[in-house]
């Protein structure tokens, strides 16, 4: 539980980290109109083998793909496929990484072309709220001061928060306790200590929370089909702030 990562570990989080930051570059700068999903995790695939690492996600409980990667409605855990990117379209791509025996995650949210300010502000803002999640990422303070400062954000700007799935810690495993829930209050859940990694994704929609899950027991959309957008950086506690591995 909150597993406490040692030096060494945590040296190897820090360098894989960096290596994820590296393969969401590529992403950023590959995502364009026409783009293929497929396209996209064929390069992350290629990508994280150049680097000397192994796709965390490929073949975890039978997932078939090296990334996630969650068009408009889709919140999370969307299969890659052939569909092409069109404008207007907004895209999670999540990715995770082995290097050596430690593994990091991260996940970021792109538009396509020209998208509404309605569209880019939810964009904007669940970046803002991960960021002020990391604030409160700090030794001594509960779980809850992350979920609390991330929620703030999405009732300042009217935005749905998605309360089924959660942040998480990693590092030795793809996921491990805590879960990081983006509602809370401060003094909710576990004490944080210094050498703790965690996973945190505030994922905001332009509707409502609820989401279900698609046929394929995969992919996760907006009950509403409103737009959705997720952010994830895995980082580091310490005695100060924390460290973004992944930034």
């Amino acid at each position: 539980m909150g597993l406490i990562k040692t030096e060494r570990q945590l040296d190897d989080i820090k360098i894989a980290g960096k290596r994820l930051a590296t393969v969401f570059k590529l992403v950023k700068d590959l995502v364009n109109i026409s783009v293929s999903l497929e396209e996209i995790d064929n390069a992350v695939a290629q990508k994280i083998k150049d680097l000397d690492c192994k796709a965390s996600f490929l073949n975890y409980e039978g997932y078939p793909k090296s990334s996630c990667i969650s068009v408009n409605e889709q919140v999370i855990h969307a299969i890659p496929n052939d569909y092409k990117l069109k404008d207007g379209d907004i895209l999670t791509v999540d990715i995770g990484l082995w290097y050596k025996k430690v593994c990091v995650d991260g996940a970021h949210t792109y538009f396509i072309g020209k998208v509404d300010k309605r569209v880019e502000d939810l964009i904007i803002y669940t970046n803002e709220a991960l960021m002020e999640g990391i604030k409160k990422a700090k030794a001594g303070n509960h779980v809850g001061a992350i979920s609390q400062a991330i929620e703030s954000v999405a009732v300042q700007h009217n935005l749905g928060i998605v309360r089924n799935y959660t942040g998480h810690g990693v590092g030795l495993a793809v996921h491990e306790k805590p879960s990081i829930p983006n509602i809370g209050k401060n003094g909710d859940g576990m004490i944080l200590k210094p050498g703790m990694v965690l996973a945190i994704e505030p994922m905001f929609t332009l509707g409502g929370g609820e989401v279900i899950t698609l046929p394929d027991g995969w992919t996760v959309v907006t009950a509403d089909n409103s737009m959705a957008a997720q952010f994830e950086h895995t980082i580091i506690i310490t005695n100060g702030n924390p460290i973004i591995t992944t930034k």
